[in-house]
C-alpha cells in the first residue's frame, strides 16, 4: 500500500529563491514536482519523505541560477491489484471527485486507519482509486 521510494533528481533553483535556506528551497521545488503526481511503477506521490543529500549548486555559463543533484525519498501509494478502499461517493463533476473515506476516522493529527496507523493524504488517495475505478 505505501512504499518509500529512493530517487535521484537534478534540477535547477530559481534566483529568486536563494534568499531562503537551501533545504527549504529544494524540499518546495521537489513538492511542486512529484506531489500528488503518479510516476510510472511506483505509484501516487504522497509526501517528501526526507532529503539524504544536496550536491552541486553549480552555476552554468549563460544561466543564472545553480542546479542541484538531490537525493530524496518519497512516500508512495500502490495499491495491490485487487485492493478495494471503502468511500462513499458524494459528487463527482468536471473539477474532481468528492467523498467520505468509510475505513478511516478523523483526528486533530491528520487521518488514522482501522488499524490505528497514521495515513497522510489519505483523502487524495481514496478519489484516485475511485477514479481509476470509475474510469
Amino acid at each position: 500500500m505505501f512504499y518509500l521510494s529512493r530517487l535521484e533528481h537534478t534540477f535547477r533553483v530559481p534566483p529568486s529563491l536563494l534568499s531562503l535556506p537551501c533545504e527549504e528551497v529544494v524540499k518546495g521545488e521537489l513538492e511542486k514536482l512529484f506531489l500528488d503526481k503518479v510516476i510510472a511503477k511506483l505509484g501516487l506521490c504522497v509526501s517528501v519523505y526526507d532529503i539524504r543529500s544536496i550536491k552541486g549548486g553549480f552555476i552554468f555559463p549563460s544561466d543564472g541560477a545553480p542546479t542541484y543533484t538531490v537525493v530524496f525519498r518519497l512516500i508512495m501509494f500502490r495499491p495491490f491489484e485487487g485492493e478495494i478502499i471503502a468511500a462513499k461517493l458524494k459528487e463527482s463533476n468536471s473539477t474532481g471527485l468528492r467523498y467520505v473515506p468509510l475505513v478511516c476516522m478523523c483526528s486533530s493529527f491528520g487521518l488514522v486507519s482501522e488499524r490505528g496507523a497514521k495515513i497522510a493524504f489519505c483523502g487524495f488517495i481514496v478519489a484516485w482509486l475511485l477514479f481509476i475505478l470509475v474510469k
